[in-house]
């Protein structure tokens, strides 16, 4: 075979491999909007109520909170991690909030529940690039201390008496849009920019991806590793004041099933638990899919104990997905 022949036998394989790839990415990329398209078709044709505008209000308020944590989730698996806290981190941001409101005024309280939410972030950030503590361990530890902080801290019972401004938070609307999920609209917006067109953004990538890599060509892997869960926190206390804004009240247990819902709609949302491949609008459209499950599944009063295995068994199937995409984009690499 002549070299010009061989040039091209090896340019035409190239070329069925990168079609091969293409094709593949942009079918997991549309087989999400698809999926959800499908539940809303399903739904519609199940309840009267479903497509109407109220129910479509309760809908964007009940995701508001899991978009949140989902967001904040979405940068700590792009590095490879998990942060098991964060329902815990909700309640205890919940608590504070309420206690320091009570004894102060909204603005302080919200600036402590923050503060609280950080506080996890740094010590989980710690533990795990410091101490060396693998994540899954470390914030299952945290969520055991957030959530006896939270439980001490409040007595066990629900902290109430919070100022009607605060409350109506949850109540308002913006041109028929619940105020929450506004925020959680906001805060797609912050995450995408700062995954997209940040070097921060560009470092969690390359973490996820490689770390030993990533250290090697001059990136601070320990700081980047840290900021992912700091960031995760933060994004959970903002779910917190939404929460406790709706329930009137700080509550101990608030948030206890976050943990894997948001983890499923992350996934659910193309990114992969390996870490370096995903993007936060897959997790918007993951967080669509998980709620507009769970309110369809309300409205077919359908029990709680079985949306929990409808969930269960979607994370499965989606978690076997990614792992035969990635070995299969690894053999043909």
């Amino acid at each position: 075979m002549s070299a010009t022949h061989s040039e091209a036998h090896v340019a035409r394989q190239a070329g069925y491999r990168l079609g091969r790839l293409a094709r593949r990415i942009n079918a997991r990329e549309a087989g999400l909007p698809l999926a959800v398209l499908a539940l809303v078709v399903f739904f519609a044709l199940q309840s009267d109520v479903f497509l109407t505008v109220p129910n479509w209000q309760n809908v964007a308020l009940q995701a508001a909170a899991l978009a949140l944590v989902a967001f904040g989730q979405c940068f700590v698996i792009l590095t490879a991690g998990i942060d098991l806290s964060v329902g815990s981190t909700v309640a205890l941001a919940s608590v504070v909030t309420a206690i320091v409101m009570q004894d102060t005024n909204i603005a302080v309280g919200i600036l402590a529940g923050v503060g609280a939410g950080l506080g996890v972030g740094l010590v989980n950030g710690f533990v795990i690039t410091v101490l060396r503590v693998v994540p899954f361990v470390a914030t299952l530890a945290m969520l055991s201390i957030a959530s006896g902080l939270a439980l001490s801290w409040s007595g066990g019972t629900p902290v109430s008496g919070l100022p009607p401004d605060f409350i109506s938070i949850a109540r308002d609307r913006l041109f028929g849009v619940p105020v929450p999920a506004v925020i959680a609209a906001g805060v797609f917006v912050l995450g995408y920019l700062v995954l997209r067109y940040t070097r921060l953004g560009r470092y969690l990538y390359a973490v996820g991806g490689n770390a030993e890599a990533a250290r090697l060509s001059g990136i601070n892997v320990r700081l980047v590793t840290a900021s992912a869960y700091v960031i995760c926190s933060f994004f959970a206390a903002c779910a917190a004041i939404v929460l406790t804004a709706r329930v009137a009240s700080g509550q101990p247990t608030l948030g206890a099933s976050l943990a894997l819902e948001s983890v499923a709609a992350v996934v659910i949302g193309g990114v992969s638990l390996f870490g370096g491949r995903g993007s936060i609008v897959g997790v918007f459209f993951g967080v669509a899919f998980v709620s507009i499950l769970r309110n369809g599944l309300n409205l077919m009063n359908v029990s709680s104990y079985t949306q929990l295995l409808a969930l269960g068994i979607a994370l499965i199937a989606v978690i076997a997905l990614d792992r035969r995409f990635s070995r299969e984009s690894a053999e043909e690499g």
